[in-house]
């Protein structure tokens, strides 16, 4: 729990203060049966008489009590009851204030500094993992440890400050009492702690199983496409309900051992509230203690065994908060993204190259690209063409420092990129991929998500530049017109052309065409590949283009074949049919696949 320690420590004084308040309530609202006791006494055992008990608690009197003395005796007694739970009640709603005001600003803190932590990873954390696993971690810990904080102020310590209460009364009035009562505590926190480990190994499995389907269900959801398109709805459902049967189960199972613990702890305390009864009893045969006092103790009983029976839920809140700490130490044990301590700035990119560059994927047994080399400069516009699995998106996200080079050095006006912070890189790349990620809200919005400072000006010329014109015209509110959900219907290439928008609007000194227009029909991919073409030729930046598709990158100043990640052909397209390789016998395929699908 070093860490929810930790998380703790910024507010301490607030803790304390806290702390504090729970002292107060439990101490005032521990008066109300001392002075009871005293009233039952003085006017409930001996409403006649005045007087005082001796040291074997038998009552002397010393004189008659008038009916306005009664009155006024008893009022005075009933105010002072009224006061003490006043100031306990008044102590209680501060309390809780404070309280809420802890666990609000350690759980807005935990949740922040962890969803940080997630964002800086490597892009390769994100590969492996669900990311709505990473959401349920998140959640998990901040409910859970709120809650635990909680049961800790408003029980735990409260019993604590309790149990010094009696202590201190007990040993007053006789030696006898207290052991009894310490003796009983021992005990059941020995049991309660016993059963409750039980709990402790379901409750992990819970924690595991949960942000399990937590993914699942995120990524089924995602997928929903995919999944009502053929029909997999029902194998989909019951898939997930599976593992809800499954953390059900475990639920049912937790409950089970939950409800024995409560079973074992109230046959305890019962148990253990006759053998303090017999004694108190015992000790007024004895004549050392008086009925007041009796009444005094046996509240006093419910006081300290009624709280102590929760300790099976605070324990059990405990073990929660302490597999969703475990969860999220381990996500923020995750390295982040290498960033050099001094970095270099590169200002605007003016030239890239690849020298001699290894990457290996984690789970791969062979290098996704194995010497890779090549040069650009501003102006210039460069290709990667291959057939699957060659190495082109792997090579895009080493471009843009998603990815590391396991040897070889990427270098960006002459900087090495290692001692570059990718950030300031990344501020001048304009992107466009294959899977057009658009965001529910207006085109204005989606275009500023990316340069949030840009004038309406900037976003109008980099719609027009992207060929959005036909796109504006049909939209009832302009940039203003809001798309996706209930918004404007946008068909795969006006998609596409909002997307390169998007990426203009930076200004960005390398463009980037992730198989822009693979997913495009033909005479959509024409006009995408003419407006890429159009964009290129005015040489205001580095575009660098992967592509399936052959007819999409014939423009390029220099085109690179990858196979099996090694760069096999350079040259431009002309250059490449005369030699006749791979990217000759792709073009050949590509073109009979054209006219076959004309003929057909």
């Amino acid at each position: 729990m070093k860490l929810l320690l930790q998380y703790l420590k910024p507010y301490k004084w607030l803790i304390a203060l806290a702390l504090l308040l729970a002292a107060i309530n439990q101490s005032f609202s521990m008066l109300d049966p001392y002075f009871f006791g005293k009233l039952l006494d003085q006017y409930g055992m001996h409403p006649l008489n005045t007087g005082y008990f001796n040291e074997k608690k038998q009552f002397i009197a010393t004189g008659e009590r008038t009916e306005s003395e009664f009155i006024w005796g008893v009022m005075g007694f009933l105010g002072i009851l009224i006061s003490v739970a006043m100031i306990s009640r008044i102590a209680k709603a501060f309390q809780d204030y404070f309280s809420n005001v802890i666990v609000q600003k350690f759980g807005a803190k935990i949740f922040t500094d962890g969803l940080q932590h997630s964002m800086q990873m490597p892009y390769q954390e994100f590969e492996d993992q669900r990311s709505g696993e990473t959401l349920s971690i998140l959640s998990k810990v901040r409910t859970d440890t709120e809650k635990f904080i909680i049961a800790f102020i408003n029980v735990l310590f409260s019993i604590l400050v309790g149990i010094v209460f009696i202590s201190v009364y007990s040993f007053k009035l006789h030696w006898s009492i207290m052991p009894i009562y310490a003796t009983g505590i021992v005990f059941l926190s020995l049991l309660t702690s016993f059963l409750s480990k039980k709990i402790k190994t379901i409750q992990k499995v819970i924690v595991k199983e949960t942000t399990t389907l937590a993914g699942t269900t995120t990524e089924s959801l995602r997928n929903i496409e995919l999944v009502k398109s053929l029909g997999l709805t029902e194998q989909e459902i019951d898939r997930l309900n599976k593992n809800t049967y499954k953390i059900l189960g475990l639920e049912l199972r937790k409950v089970k051992s939950i409800r024995s613990l409560s079973f074992v702890q109230g046959t305890f305390v019962n148990l253990l509230r006759q053998i303090i009864m017999f004694t108190l009893l015992w000790l007024v045969f004895q004549g050392k203690l008086t009925a007041g006092e009796v009444m005094t103790l046996t509240f006093y009983s419910f006081f300290i065994f009624g709280p102590l029976q929760e300790i099976g839920n605070i324990i059990l809140s405990y073990r929660e908060a302490e597999a969703s700490l475990n969860n999220f130490h381990n996500l923020m044990m995750k390295p982040s993204e290498p960033k050099p301590l001094y970095p270099h700035h590169i200002g605007n990119i003016d030239t890239l190259s690849f020298k001699n560059i290894i990457f290996k994927h984690q789970s791969a047994q062979y290098n996704a690209l194995d010497g890779i080399s090549f040069e650009a400069k501003k102006g210039e516009t460069i290709a990667f063409v291959g057939p699957s699995g060659a190495g082109k998106s792997t090579l895009v996200k080493l471009l843009v420092g998603l990815y590391q080079p396991k040897e070889g050095n990427i270098i960006y006006n002459g900087v090495d990129g290692h001692d570059i912070n990718f950030d300031e890189l990344r501020n001048q790349i304009g992107f466009v991929t294959q899977d057009t990620q658009l965001f529910a809200g207006t085109i204005r919005e989606n275009l500023l998500f990316v340069k949030p400072g840009a004038t309406e000006k900037d976003v109008k010329d980099a719609l027009h530049k992207a060929s959005c014109d036909n796109l504006l015209a049909k939209a009832d509110n302009g940039i203003d017109s809001m798309i996706g959900e209930g918004g404007l219907k946008l068909s795969g290439g006006e998609k596409q052309r909002l997307s390169i928008a998007r990426a203009l609007i930076r200004h960005p000194q390398l463009l980037i065409f992730d198989e822009a227009t693979s997913a495009l029909d033909s005479i959509t991919e024409e006009e995408i590949t003419n407006t890429i073409r159009n964009i290129s030729a005015q040489k205001e930046q580095i575009t660098v283009m992967i592509a399936h598709r052959l007819s999409t990158i014939m423009h390029a100043d220099r085109i690179y074949v990858l196979e099996k990640g090694q760069v096999v052909e350079t040259g431009s397209h002309a250059e490449l049919l005369v030699d006749k390789g791979l990217y000759y016998a792709m073009w050949r395929q590509q073109i009979g696949e054209r006219k076959a699908m004309a003929m057909g």
